[in-house]
Order: structure tokens, then C-alpha cells, then sequence
């Protein structure tokens, strides 16, 4: 036993001497403002980058520093002290969103502006920037980083910014459209009863008329935080992504998926029904940001 402690032990030291050491492959910087000789030294970099554009000879030689800041900040507060575009530094961070940056977040800044493209997408951002890019023929190399705790394979595309569909999904967490096909039928806000035609009733999200027994997809990856009955959403599922969105989908003739499921975007998660207070065979869509019911249309990608 004490010999099993002691092999334990050297292979929890050796484990925790490899990350503070990759931790410190990249020059770090204290202070983002001159004066900070790191920080000079990516501002000359990225002067240099930008010089290279004009006269048409970009250079290849891509550095990165390490930055920790001691308060929480935004993305583009971060972009801003750099120099840089905020996805440059979004995508080599492999940030979801353009949520709140916590202090004590460590952060890589590159010293050029572009779009790291990772080749093993784990979130539905990076889903969405591979099949993008991949048909690209712009400039590029590869690139490896230690990210978060790891060493991550990028394809670094010197200069580039965000297509508009990443930029939306960035800024505005954006979904997929949860049916394969299917016609909103009703949208989001005031409008009158279905039932009754007569008084004014609130609606949380959007229908979508589809075939009864179609496919519903999970909008964005996330985890399945309940299933049910509703007598008002008949069939249901409400599923949780990251710390500030969910969505739920009624009305559905089958679940497919049970609670604390994981699920990635584009999952067959339910069919569509007519369950609970419907109408005809459609699917109920809503979209929460941290508990309040948000229009879905401006937030989905791809529909049809």
C-alpha cells in the first residue's frame, strides 16, 4: 500500500510540474500597456504583422504570449488593450461566446491577427468554423498551443476574421434551426388565443408546423436538464447549455433523450406531435437566456 501511495504521488507531482511548465512556454505579460517590455514586445510584433499587409509580405513567424487579468473582462475589452481583433484572440482561447472573462482566466494572445481553426471542434462554434474553413484557400499553416490545460492542433489563418455566421454565433449565441424542415407558423410574442381567437395571450417561443413523427434536433450541444408532460407543452424537454441559455421543445409525439443526457447540436432528441395543448402536429420552440423567454428567429443559423 505504501509503495502504491508513493508511485501515486511522484505521478501527481510529475503531472503538476508538466502543466506549470507548458503554462510557462509563453512570455508572460503583467501589465497590457507600454512600459511592460513583454508587452512592447507583442505590440512591435503585431506593428510588424501589419506593416508586412501593406507591403504584401506577411511573415510567418507567429509568436504567443500569455496574459492573466485580475479583474472580470469582456472580450473586447481584452481585444482592445492588445491591438487585436477579438477573434483572433476568441479562437485561439477557444471561447463559446462573448460571455464574461473571469479573473484568473489565463488567455494566449497571438502576436498577429487571424482565425485559429481546431482540428478537433469540441463545441458548436468550432463545429461551425471547421466546415467553414475547410474549403478555404486563403493563407494558412499550422499551429499548436497549450490551451486550457493542453496542447490543441490549429490551422492559423494569418489576418482572417470571423465569417458572419461564426460572428453571430458568437456574439449572440446562435442555434440551429430544430427541424430538418418545417414553417413557423407562429412567432414569438403577443397573439391571440388559437383556441379561442378572441384574447391576447403571450407566446414564449415560436411554432414550427412539421409532419407528425418528423425529427427534432437539439438546437446547440448542451446537457438534457428535464423531461416530462405539460398539460400545456404536452411532450417536452428543456435542454441546458453553458451557464446562461436552454432551450425547450413541446409538444412532441416521442422523447428520445432522459435527464442529464448529453447532447450534441443536431442530435435527434424527440419526434414532432401534437401532444398537450395543441393545435395540430408542430413543435414548440423556445429559447431562455439565464430563465427569461427570448425570441428564437434572430438566433437561429441554417434554417431552411
Amino acid at each position: 500500500m505504501h509503495e502504491i501511495s508513493r508511485v501515486i504521488a511522484i505521478a501527481l507531482v510529475f503531472a503538476f510540474s508538466r502543466l506549470a511548465y507548458a503554462q510557462e512556454l509563453y512570455p508572460v505579460i503583467r501589465v497590457p500597456r507600454a512600459g511592460d517590455f513583454i508587452y512592447d514586445q507583442l505590440s512591435d510584433s503585431i506593428e510588424h504583422f501589419h506593416q508586412g499587409e501593406r507591403t504584401g509580405q506577411v511573415s510567418a513567424d507567429l509568436s504567443i504570449y500569455s496574459y492573466t487579468p485580475s479583474v472580470d473582462v469582456d472580450i473586447f475589452s481584452i481585444a482592445a488593450a492588445f491591438s487585436l481583433p477579438y477573434d483572433a484572440i476568441a479562437t485561439l482561447n477557444r471561447l463559446r461566446n462573448a460571455e464574461t472573462i473571469a479573473k484568473g482566466t489565463r488567455l494566449l494572445i497571438p502576436s498577429q491577427p487571424g482565425i485559429f481553426v481546431t482540428q478537433s471542434p469540441d463545441n458548436d462554434l468550432e463545429l461551425l468554423m471547421k466546415s467553414l474553413w475547410s474549403e478555404s484557400t486563403d493563407s494558412h499553416y499550422k499551429v499548436r498551443a497549450f490551451v486550457d490545460g493542453r496542447y490543441v492542433d490549429f490551422v492559423f489563418y494569418p489576418g482572417a476574421e470571423f465569417h458572419p455566421a461564426e460572428r453571430t454565433f458568437f456574439l449572440v449565441a446562435g442555434f440551429r434551426f430544430p427541424l430538418p424542415h418545417g414553417v413557423i407558423t407562429s412567432n414569438f410574442g403577443a397573439r391571440l388565443d388559437p383556441f379561442t381567437g378572441h384574447s391576447i395571450k403571450f407566446h414564449a417561443g415560436i411554432d414550427i408546423g412539421a409532419p407528425y413523427g418528423t425529427e427534432v434536433f437539439a438546437a446547440r450541444t448542451g446537457t438534457v436538464e428535464t423531461t416530462g408532460w405539460s398539460d400545456i407543452y404536452g411532450n417536452y424537454i428543456i435542454v441546458v447549455h453553458d451557464s446562461t441559455w436552454e432551450t425547450l421543445y413541446g409538444h412532441m409525439s416521442k422523447l428520445l433523450v432522459v435527464k442529464g443526457q448529453k447532447v450534441k447540436v443536431g442530435e435527434t432528441i424527440g419526434l414532432v406531435g401534437s401532444t398537450g395543448m395543441s393545435t395540430g402536429p408542430h413543435l414548440h420552440f423556445e429559447t431562455r437566456r439565464r430563465g427569461v423567454a427570448t425570441d428564437p428567429a434572430p438566433l437561429m443559423m441554417g434554417r431552411p
